[in-house]
């Protein structure tokens, strides 16, 4: 006998154990807590984002779903971010984990839920209509690359976040102003996301900006500044901090910081991130082809695609306006679901891309700040 229930806010131990035992590799248990301490550290109440399968009574997988609103450079969308899916050891092959993403989809679904977010294997979650399409940028700083350009880290300083609370609104009001932003109940907490920390730039004891730091100082996983003419002087500062080399992400709109990476960095890389499902085109792609609109200038145009599984889609491009809406007319483009998100959205599919105005509109970048994945 198997049924799906919501879990209750006194499993939450219950749950973090059997998630930990489902995740279990040779080299040992994953720390939860420290991972994703937005879900699972001290205070932490996300056992309602959970739904626990049992099987006879005894639990035999769970997932968790958490759904976030988000603001794409003026556009209201809603993200499901799924995470902890697992399923016991014992109860694999059984068709357990078709039931909890079936569960899943039908819960995003009903919250009007515009495009689902999570991290796994390929195939395996391309059964249920998720694939790679999502971008993500990175550069790797290094110490040499500090040694050879001119630039005075004088006067910055890296202060904790967690030990400087009275930073935490000039920081609220720093990501709030990101043209991609979610709204993230308890800031500092989120930028704790992924081993990480968050930390507060300071120049002359002037707020600056602030960062999320991986805990082993190798990944800036996020940073935003109030002057972008001193992102070089701020990324070396943090090379410094870090004493190592270091992976800087930033998100794909953060023109100004890319072209100071781009400027020193060892290496740069522009490559697929989340897996991504994509519940409502026409929302997805008024946000992201929106906010790719804000920084370049997009051909005028129109374009009728069909994604086979759902129906046909007008896209229209005047004047850096976009606009979409269902249509009967016959699609330039018909793809499958999945395939149709690699040809919109993937920027490995960028050399795949053949006209002026394919070249122009795609790939079109869908991004979300990492300390926001579930």
């Amino acid at each position: 006998m198997v049924h799906l229930e919501q879990a209750q806010p006194e499993q939450l131990q219950e749950l973090l154990a059997f998630a930990e035992e489902a995740f279990r590799t040779p080299e040992g248990k994953v720390d939860f807590p420290t991972l994703l301490p937005k879900l699972y550290g001290p205070g932490a109440d996300s056992a309602p984002l959970h739904t626990v399968l049992y099987e006879d009574g005894a639990p035999a997988g769970l997932y968790c779903l958490k759904i976030q609103d988000f603001n794409i450079a003026g556009t209201a969308l809603r993200v499901g971010g799924i995470g902890t899916v697992c399923v016991d050891g014992r109860s694999r092959g059984k068709g357990h984990l078709a039931l909890l993403m079936q569960d899943a989809q039908e819960r995003m679904q009903a919250a009007g839920c515009d495009i689902a977010m999570l991290g796994g294997q390929r195939q395996r979650y391309g059964y249920f209509g998720f694939d790679q399409a999502a971008t993500q940028l990175s550069f790797t700083v290094s110490r040499a690359n500090l040694r050879h350009k001119e630039v005075s880290t004088q006067g910055i300083r890296l202060v904790p976040l967690d030990e400087h609370p009275e930073y935490l609104p000039q920081c609220r009001t720093l990501a709030a102003a990101q043209e991609v932003e979610a709204r993230r109940e308890d800031f500092a907490q989120v930028l704790h996301t992924w081993d990480s920390a968050g930390w507060v730039l300071l120049k002359d004891g002037e707020f600056l900006g602030y960062a999320s730091i991986s805990d082993r100082k190798t990944r800036v996983q996020e940073l935003a500044l109030t002057d972008y003419d001193q992102a070089l002087p701020a990324v070396f500062a943090i090379v410094e901090f870090c004493g190592q080399d270091v992976e800087v992400q930033p998100t794909w709109e953060q023109r100004a910081l890319i072209r100071a990476l781009n400027s020193v960095a060892e290496g740069g890389n522009i490559y697929t991130s989340e897996m991504i499902n994509v519940l409502n085109y026409p929302r997805v792609i008024e946000a992201y082809l929106g906010l790719k609109a804000r920084h370049e200038q997009l051909l005028d145009g129109r374009m009728v695609i069909e994604v086979r599984e759902t129906g046909r889609f007008d896209i229209r491009v005047e004047g850096g306006n976009v606009r979409v809406t269902e249509t009967a007319c016959e699609p330039d483009v018909s793809l499958s679901h999945r395939e149709m998100m690699r040809y919109l959205f993937s920027p490995a599919a960028a050399p795949l891309h053949r006209t002026a105005l394919e070249k122009s509109w795609l790939p079109i970048p869908v991004t979300i700040p990492h300390a926001d994945l579930v």
